[in-house]
């Protein structure tokens, strides 16, 4: 950690239900944030990937939030803030959710996260959108 970077603290409140792919309760002191809106499986052309597949698509969305952060300076470990929108949530699905939280977040500590059962998605096939904040000691062009 350099002089520059953000202070990222997480906690596991004793009181509180903790789960292994997330963290309940984060402190940060940091002079930059960055929020990236919902996204979904989609390539750059709007052309749905891993239709039917909610392991593929939320893979897909993690590769593409990991890229995005670059841009800013972050990476995964500068995650603190996650909401994720499952099309017709079922809690058989909560595995494969953890495994993507997990693979995406790996050993550098989870973000604070909301998973969110909902009706549908603007985007026809589209089952999970993801959105994250992250703090970043400065962002790059």
């Amino acid at each position: 950690m350099t002089a520059n970077s953000p202070i990222i603290q997480r906690h596991r409140p004793e009181f509180l239900h903790n789960k292994p792919h997330f963290t309940n309760l984060i402190i940060s002191e940091a002079g930059k944030q960055v929020h990236l809106s919902g996204l979904l499986a989609s390539t750059a052309e709007g052309v749905l990937v891993g239709e039917g597949d909610l392991a593929v698509q939320m893979k897909y969305i993690f590769d593409n939030i990991r890229e995005t952060l670059a841009i800013a300076g972050a990476t995964p470990a500068d995650v603190v803030h996650q909401r994720i929108f499952v099309v017709d949530l079922q809690l058989a699905q909560r595995p494969i959710i953890q495994n993507a939280m997990n693979e995406f977040y790996g050993e550098a500590g989870s973000a604070t996260s909301t998973c969110i059962g909902v009706q549908a998605l603007l985007t026809e096939g589209a089952m999970v959108e993801i959105d994250v904040t992250a703090l970043t000691p400065s962002l790059v062009g």
